[in-house]
């Protein structure tokens, strides 16, 4: 997979090369070939005409170099190209240089200078806004603070670059691994192994099948994690498959020398040798770590070689052999210490330091020259507004003056309108007062008349002859007695008729009227009428007052007539914004499932409805009780 990069990197850069065509095909010959590299150098040297054509050339052989692990050359072009680089807009050619020596540096175990080179190229990268190499150069610092054995950092940067790669919408499954294995190696080493197993594990949402060949090193790595864990056969399966993905890898590149190869072989070996030695398996581990001491040299890597020197001292010293034990201890310190140097972590942190306080620099320098163009912008805009403003006040006042005249010609409309529409309404109810009067009074002078003279014509009659016959004697009493209850029925209707409003206190002394003469029938029966002060005076249209006045009426009637009841109270009660008025009685009551609905109480119904009420009968055979929601 690393290889790939490289690559990429190179197809890139030469496709946007400025000099003759001659000259690019010559260095795409001079960095692909395995034999005859040399010698499309010397060609392309030739070739060379300007400073933008020599800093590629050295940029071709820094590549070059930086690929096949001739770390002292790759340093020596890397910095000739830099210098011929600088002054052009050629910026890939200019980040990938920073990229092969901050490699270069980290293979040598210089790491204070692999991550100057880092932090050169994030400037470079952030001046120039590209973020794809921030995030590239981010992971370069995880996997340098790895081998510095600063895993808190290498953590951090490796989450950076990995929050990038994953954000993006099309997705880049090597660089989202990269990142992933450089945050794993870290937690590995940090003695975190179940957060570096899972972001190893995560590898595998981005490569399957056939693709898993670009992530050998993923096998390895979760190997390595196990044998810290001492699952010594589980992890010897990983890395076994590791080794066979790459000598896959090696054999499908025809026996290409690949730096990247030694690399991995080198980690290999040494895990594989250090699961030998702690499963017992002396001879196995003895040939494992010979195997992996060679390979390692061939990587020049100081990370590799430290962690042979380490692992075999502690098989040696296992193995009584105290010679050896003590010579590769000393290789492992003298190694460790050329590179772990109390003066070397100070320049981290002063590489560091000095990169963000270069960023905050920058950071204010920006915000202070975006503060005064903001300034100048707010100034400008203030004088725009200021004439705005003077401009839409003198409209607003214009529209104002048309506004208020028009509202007041409107008002006076209205007014006038208003005052119109109340004569009219004066008028008309003026107009249905007298005819309401004039019903009336036709009602009272000729109904009420005939009915009286109906009555009288009875009475005689019943007195005037002698009625032997006493169904004759109880149908002219009968026809006396409805004249009579007419006659009251009339004189509600007109008493409703009359008024134009009617009060809960008009319907008490109406409703106290009619109980009167219903206790002349009933004089055992027991009258209570209850209305909340509150209420007294709340008015009623005519009809209203008549329907509830009619409903209240047919309650008692059909007590007195019915029910046999003692007590019929009715109470009149103000509950939030309804009124609830209560008709109940003591009676024997009556099955409200079984019984058919007469006239009586289909009328309650109806009158109820009509006034946008609502009425409930409840029964039991102790008494009913009626309540009206109004």
């Amino acid at each position: 997979m690393k290889k790939q990069y490289y690559f990429l990197f190179i197809g890139l850069f030469l496709s946007v090369m400025t000099p003759a065509q001659d000259l690019k095909t010559t260095l795409g010959k001079a960095f692909t070939s395995q034999d005859s590299s040399d010698y499309y150098f010397k060609v392309a040297k030739r070739l060379v005409k300007t400073q933008a054509d020599e800093g590629q050339y050295y940029f071709c052989k820094n590549a070059r170099c930086t690929d096949y692990n001739q770390l002292d050359s790759a340093v020596v072009y890397g910095n000739r190209a830099l210098k011929l680089l600088q002054p052009g807009n050629d910026i890939p050619s200019l980040l990938t240089v920073h990229n092969n020596l901050s490699k270069v540096y980290r293979k040598q175990g210089q790491y204070d200078k692999a991550v100057d080179y880092c932090l050169k190229g994030i400037r470079i990268a952030e001046r120039e806004k590209r973020e794809n190499w921030i995030a590239f150069f981010n992971a370069m610092l995880s996997l340098t603070y790895h081998d510095f054995e600063s895993y808190p950092k290498g953590v951090y940067y490796g989450k950076k670059a990995l929050k990038f790669w994953v954000s993006q919408k099309e997705k880049s499954p090597d660089m989202i691994c990269n990142a992933l294995n450089a945050i794993a190696i870290n937690f590995d080493d940090w003695n975190k192994p179940d957060s570096a197993l899972y972001y190893h594990k995560q590898v595998f949402k981005y490569y399957k099948g056939k693709d898993t060949l670009y992530v050998g090193d993923t096998y390895n790595n979760i190997g390595n994690t196990l044998l810290k864990q001492k699952k010594f056969k589980e992890a010897k399966r990983w890395i076994t498959s590791a080794l066979k993905i790459n000598d896959k890898n090696f054999e499908l590149n025809q026996g290409a020398t690949d730096v990247n190869y030694y690399y991995e072989r080198a980690t290999n070996y040494t895990n594989l040798a250090t699961i030998a030695s702690e499963l017992g398996n002396v001879n196995e581990a003895e040939k494992l770590f010979d195997k992996a001491y060679w390979f390692a040299q061939k990587s020049a890597n100081a990370e590799k070689l430290r962690d042979l020197y380490w692992q075999r001292a502690l098989f040696h010293k296992n193995q009584k052999q105290w010679n050896k034990a003590v010579q590769d201890q000393e290789n492992y310190i003298k190694l460790r210490d050329s590179v772990f140097e109390v003066q070397r972590a100070q320049t981290f942190s002063e590489l560091e330091a000095k990169y963000q306080n270069e960023k905050k620099e920058k950071q204010l320098l920006q915000s202070k020259a975006e503060i005064r163009e903001r300034e100048i912008e707010i100034k400008n805009k203030n004088m725009q507004f200021l004439i705005l403003g003077l401009i839409s006040f003198a409209l607003l006042c214009i529209v104002y003056l048309v506004y208020r005249q028009q509202k007041l010609k409107i008002k006076q409309q209205e007014q006038e309108f208003e005052l119109k529409s109340a004569i009219a309404k004066i008028e008309t109810q003026n107009k249905l007062q007298e005819q309401r009067l004039a019903i009336s009074r036709d009602l009272h002078d000729n109904i009420g008349s005939q009915l009286t003279f109906i009555i009288s014509s009875v009475d005689n009659i019943k007195y005037a002859f002698d009625i032997q016959n006493d169904k004759l004697g109880a149908k002219l009493g009968n026809i006396s007695s409805f004249a009579k209850d007419t006659i009251v029925e009339l004189r509600d209707t007109i008493w409703a008729m009359n008024k134009s409003q009617i009060s809960f206190e008009d319907l008490q002394t109406r409703i106290h009227n009619f109980v009167d003469k219903a206790k002349e029938v009933k004089n055992e029966i027991q009258f209570n009428f209850f209305v909340d002060s509150d209420l007294k005076d709340r008015n009623f249209s005519s009809i209203e007052g008549m329907n509830i006045y009619r409903t209240i009426q047919e309650a008692i009637h059909n007590s007195i007539k019915y029910a046999e009841a003692k007590n019929i109270d009715i109470k009149v009660k103000k509950i939030g914004d309804h009124i609830a008025i209560e008709i109940s009685d003591n009676g024997k009551g009556f099955d409200v499932t079984k019984i058919e609905y007469g006239n009586g109480l289909l009328n309650m119904q109806k009158r109820i409805a009509e006034i946008h009420g609502q009425i409930h009968i409840q029964s039991t055979f102790s008494g009913t009780q009626i309540n009206i929601t109004l």
